[in-house]
């Protein structure tokens, strides 16, 4: 058996090669994006109907019925907030995840990390975030240019020096 940190590497891979596809496939038919990415077009295209919910406890964020090819957000939280669940839902979807019913709570952790890094990649994708530091440097315009939080730009470029 592999050790866990290869099993991790090639996990996270999967994800930002599943997100990258995505969105190479999506602009086929929609055109080039541009920062920001429009995180809604693309839940569209993958063929699911966004609904705001109002009547959800704040510490909701999202949801997706498979058999209903739904994305239900929390329409209470932040706009960023809101980009990134949409991401995140679709990162599950894409990676083909178990409800979390189903899932042990190991895998339910793995799962949700994996589904924000694809998220994380959707938003942010590495070949337009590369363009834009050569511009600025500052993370907290870089996070407006991408209409993300400061917060996940910050993880983001974390996570490509890393890499």
């Amino acid at each position: 058996m592999p050790p866990i940190s290869l099993v991790k590497k090639k996990r996270s891979a999967l994800s930002i090669s599943t997100a990258r596809s995505t969105l190479e496939a999506c602009e086929k038919t929609q055109g080039t994006f541009q920062a920001p990415v429009p995180i809604e077009k693309i839940a569209r295209w993958a063929g699911f109907q966004l609904v705001y919910l109002s009547q959800v406890p704040h510490d909701f964020s999202a949801l997706v019925s498979l058999s209903d090819k739904l994305i239900g957000i929390n329409a209470r939280q932040h706009h960023h907030r809101k980009r990134f669940s949409i991401g995140h839902e679709l990162g599950h979807i894409l990676l083909k995840h178990p409800p979390e019913s189903r899932c042990s709570s190991k895998e339910v952790v793995l799962f949700n990390a994996e589904a924000d890094l694809c998220a994380s990649e959707l938003l942010i994708p590495k070949q337009l975030l590369d363009e834009h530091i050569r511009k600025t440097q500052d993370p907290v315009e870089l996070a407006n240019i991408f209409d993300v939080s400061p917060e996940a730009m910050a993880r983001r470029i974390e996570f490509l020096k890393k890499g």
